[in-house]
């Protein structure tokens, strides 16, 4: 399979220069290519299009790589919870006349569908992007920089979070268009727990500042049974790629260098092994998968997870008439002398595809749907089923661990094989059972088949790059 889908991205990187060719010709007949947008047009169609201008466009065909369909988004947009790509899909048709159309193909599979689609002409104009492809994508020609359309982002607009596009930077130029707050994690804990234990919660030690690795340790142990049927900590927020610190990081030339030999990482890690092999105060089997349905029912003590999954916890706890839940920050890793929070996060962000035949409308159609949810978002209550829920104190917290937590993107998934050699070798027996050899031991039985998916994409991401500039 590999060797297969770096034969299709010689491919995909021609077809990608070929396309942006005609769409060079295309514009010097038909347009001044150094007009800039006016933005004159209002927006019509939904109630959340109010006060939204848009320029004239002479395409108004935009096509949308998705992992879902229309009749999915149509049943989840509610009165209560307005879908903003449902709207802005209505408002898109509505003000241009013109069509909206979603390609539905699942997650896993998307990367192959667009190196084909790529090659044979019949790209999507808009791909739904994550720290999960980055930077795959990127390396393999599929997502296009977007200097070209920035007018037609009006990408000065505060609504755009510059902070983490430029994470998302290839080659120095922006790529991914990230418009929603990045999700961050934070610690879930069973406050009905830590109520009858008498202990004091995450939150408490938060106030009192004093929320520090090795307080989430003690706490953790202390929330263990002695039989080990209730552990203080279950999920897979303590995972090799969701540290403080990278496995892997992207360099300035594309180029990916595996860092798990870095000090801060290597301390980190160590930590983890010794919280789960000698404290064992985390779940030590592979039941930790399953948290997202055992966590809501009572079981364990802790999880690290975003305020979205709170909500499903909340939810199912609610039908089960289970337990009570609270929220606190990620502890500081006061072991790596940090001062500061820095936190794992999930992201939504969209780029234009390099092989798209309206990038102009794609750029339009992502700060529409930006200004939707911008407009939608004011109707809403601010932490939606949880407005009632939360305290004002979880509140405050949350907001301000959003806006000053720094963010990390550990990009180890979305290079080769790493995922799976990670998942498949490293987890389970780091995670899954005791193993008392030593970390360095179960890094390094992993390290050589990294090094070798990462010179695999090194090597891919050159050539690719030479075919580019015409090397």
């Amino acid at each position: 399979m590999k060797k297969f889908l770096y034969t299709l991205m010689a491919f995909v990187i021609f077809a990608s220069m070929a396309t942006g060719l005609t769409a060079c010709k295309k514009t010097e007949q038909n347009e001044d290519p150094n007009a800039k947008p006016e933005f004159t047009i209002p927006a019509k169609g939904s109630p959340y299009a109010e006060g939204i201008q848009l320029p004239k466009l002479e395409n108004t065909k935009v096509k949308i790589l998705m992992g879902v369909n229309w009749d999915y988004i149509e049943k989840h947009n509610t009165e209560k919870e307005p879908y903003a790509q449902y709207h802005a899909t209505k408002a898109w048709e509505a003000t241009y006349g013109g069509s909206v159309e979603i390609e539905t193909v699942a997650d896993s599979a998307q990367t192959e569908y667009l190196m084909t689609a790529m090659a044979s002409g019949t790209a999507p104009d808009l791909i739904p992007a994550g720290e999960t492809l980055y930077p795959l994508w990127s390396a393999n020609g599929l997502v296009a920089n977007v200097e070209d359309v920035a007018d037609y982002l009006d990408l000065d607009d505060p609504i755009y979070k510059k902070d983490i596009m430029e994470q998302f930077k290839w080659l120095g130029k922006y790529q991914y268009i990230v418009t929603r707050e990045p999700a961050h994690y934070f610690v879930v804990y069973n406050k009905t727990k830590f109520n009858l234990a008498g202990e004091k919660t995450p939150m408490d030690y938060y106030k009192d500042g004093a929320w520090t690795w090795s307080q989430f340790v003690k706490t953790a142990r202390q929330m263990t049974t002695s039989d080990g049927s209730d552990y203080g900590f279950t999920g897979w927020g303590l995972f090799p790629y969701f540290a403080p610190y990278p496995m892997s990081q992207v360099q300035d030339d594309g180029t990916v260098k595996l860092t798990v030999d870095d000090p801060k990482y290597m301390a980190y890690m160590t930590e983890v092994y010794n919280f789960y092999q000698r404290e064992q105060a985390g779940r030590l089997d592979y039941s930790l998968q399953d948290w997202s349905k055992t966590f809501p029912q009572g079981t364990d003590a802790m999880v690290m997870t975003t305020v979205d999954n709170m909500k499903q916890i909340v939810n199912a706890a609610e039908e089960l008439e289970s337990d009570k839940f609270g929220i606190a920050p990620l502890p500081v890793f006061n072991l790596g002398e940090e001062t500061e929070r820095i936190s794992p996060a999930t992201f939504w962000a969209y780029s234009i595809s390099a092989g798209s035949k309206n990038p102009k409308g794609a750029a339009t159609y992502i700060r529409l749907e930006a200004k939707v949810t911008e407009n939608a978002l004011k109707t809403m209550p601010e932490f939606g089923t949880l407005d009632d829920y939360l305290t004002e104190e979880e509140k405050t917290m949350i907001r301000t661990c959003n806006s000053e937590d720094k963010v990390l993107i550990d990009p180890t998934r979305a290079i080769g094989d790493c995922y799976n050699i990670v998942d498949g070798e490293l987890v389970p027996k780091l995670y899954y059972a005791v193993d008392l050899t030593s970390v360095q031991a179960l890094i390094d039985s992993v390290k050589p088949k990294l090094q070798a998916e990462i010179d695999d994409f090194n090597e891919q991401a050159q050539e690719n790059q030479e075919a580019v500039s015409g090397e």
